[in-house]
Order: C-alpha cells, then sequence, then structure tokens
C-alpha cells in the first residue's frame, strides 16, 4: 500500500461519507496494520482518526470485514477483548473496517469513523467496492 494508492481510497471514502451528509474520518494501514494515511473528520471529533485506524488495523489482522468479526465473535466476547492488547497499536471492536485487495492480494485496510458503525461499515464498504479492492471471488465484501 504505498501513499498515492492511500489518497485514492482516502478521497473515495470522503466522497461517499459526504454524499451520505457525514463528514467522516478515514484510515488506510497496510497488510501489517501500519498507518499509511489518516484523515480527521469533524473537527471537534479528536478521536477520529484512532477510532477509524482501530477498524483498518482489525480488518488488515483478520482479512475479513470488521462487521463480519464482530458477527463472528458475538458469542465469544472475551476472544475480540483480547485483541485490545495482543495487536500492537491496538484495534477498535466496532464496524467501519474493511480489508483492501489488488491483484487478489491483501495489502491493506480502510477504517472509516464518523456516524453509526453501519454507516461506517456502508462507506468503507462501498469505497472498497468503487475501487475494485473486495475480496477476490466475492464481488462484495463478505468475507
Amino acid at each position: 500500500m504505498d501513499f498515492a494508492t492511500a489518497m485514492k481510497f482516502l478521497e473515495t471514502a470522503k466522497s461517499i461519507g459526504a454524499a451520505k451528509g457525514v463528514e467522516v474520518s478515514v484510515a488506510i494501514v497496510d497488510a501489517a496494520g501500519h498507518p499509511v494515511l489518516v484523515a480527521r473528520g469533524k473537527e471537534e471529533a479528536w478521536h477520529g482518526p484512532y477510532m477509524a485506524t482501530g477498524k483498518a488495523r482489525l480488518a488488515a489482522a483478520f482479512r475479513k470485514s470488521t462487521a463480519k468479526l464482530m458477527e463472528q465473535w458475538a458469542d465469544r466476547p472475551l476472544y475480540p477483548m483480547s485483541l485490545t492488547e495482543v495487536i500492537p497499536g491496538g484495534v477498535t471492536l466496532n464496524k467501519g473496517g474493511v480489508p483492501i485487495y489488488l491483484k487478489g492480494e491483501c495489502v491493506g485496510a480502510i477504517g472509516v469513523g464518523g456516524s453509526s458503525p453501519d454507516s461506517d461499515h456502508e462507506v468503507a464498504r462501498k469505497t472498497v467496492e468503487a475501487l475494485g479492492a473486495a475480496k477476490p471471488g466475492t464481488g462484495k465484501d463478505k468475507a
């Protein structure tokens, strides 16, 4: 994940969020969860970039959307809670993170914050789909 590619994802997410009337915070991380590009949404939302980065980091770590992970772990709440200390840099246990696949390989993830968890997920998912970076074989983020 290079800066120019990350900027395309960030700009697309900001545009999709704006169309929904939401000023989103967006984080793009590489496949190891390291931040490549982070942008705050609302000026007063100082926590937004941290939340978005944590969502992206979790999606990158498991190569799945955080929406799917939250569903997967619903009956095991202690497992995701343990990840907040285990994964370097921390994670955000909420919807809004989606992995990014380019040429069939996970190259990173996007995390979005600034609205409801479902809306954040929708912005992240639509961004990945708009840029043709959904998980191979799904056509969408179903993994």
